[in-house]
């Protein structure tokens, strides 16, 4: 597996993230910074989320991707698309209920590379309070997620509400 990163390319006022190698919650809140400024900079534009050379993908990663499709129906009213040409990640999509709000496509979506996406500081608070809200977006997607994540969240939570007292 390779080490995971994000690329990013504009391509005709098409929006296009490139997610390659092993996708782990590291790197979400550099992404959701990115996705955040992006959206608000281009707010009428199409943002297509490229999965296709993906080993793996963390859920924490799959909330924010969940996030975006909520931003962007927010934001334009469009629905943006998933590009995943591999079978397993496919069912990772589906399972997670992201073909309900995003296009899922096989065709790839990037002739260029790509720029990285600019990396962000990240505190161990930070991290989690990203984390627990991936986790939430996922859960409002299907009462399966909602099942599945329910523990995942409550930890979080209480993780979240330890270290606040510790500092307190």
């Amino acid at each position: 597996m390779g080490e995971g990163r994000v690329l990013y390319a504009d391509q005709d006022h098409v929006h296009v993230l490139r997610y390659v190698g092993d996708i782990r919650h590291p790197l979400a809140p550099s992404i959701g910074r990115f996705v955040d400024t992006l959206l608000e900079r281009f707010a009428d534009e199409e943002l297509v989320v490229d999965l296709s050379e993906v080993d793996t993908i963390d859920s924490t990663n799959l909330g924010e991707i969940a996030r975006m499709a909520i931003l962007l129906a927010e934001r334009n009213g469009k629905r943006p698309a998933i590009v995943s040409t591999r079978y397993e990640i496919n069912q990772i999509l589906r399972s997670m209920a992201l073909d309900e709000v995003f296009d899922l496509r096989t065709e790839s979506a990037m002739n260029a590379d790509g720029e990285p996406i600019p990396t962000i500081a990240v505190t161990k608070e930070l991290s989690l309070q990203v984390i627990l809200a991936a986790h939430r977006r996922l859960m409002q997607m299907s009462e399966e997620n909602r099942k599945k994540f329910a523990q995942v969240v409550e930890l979080l939570e209480l993780e979240l509400k330890d270290m606040s007292k510790a500092v307190s």
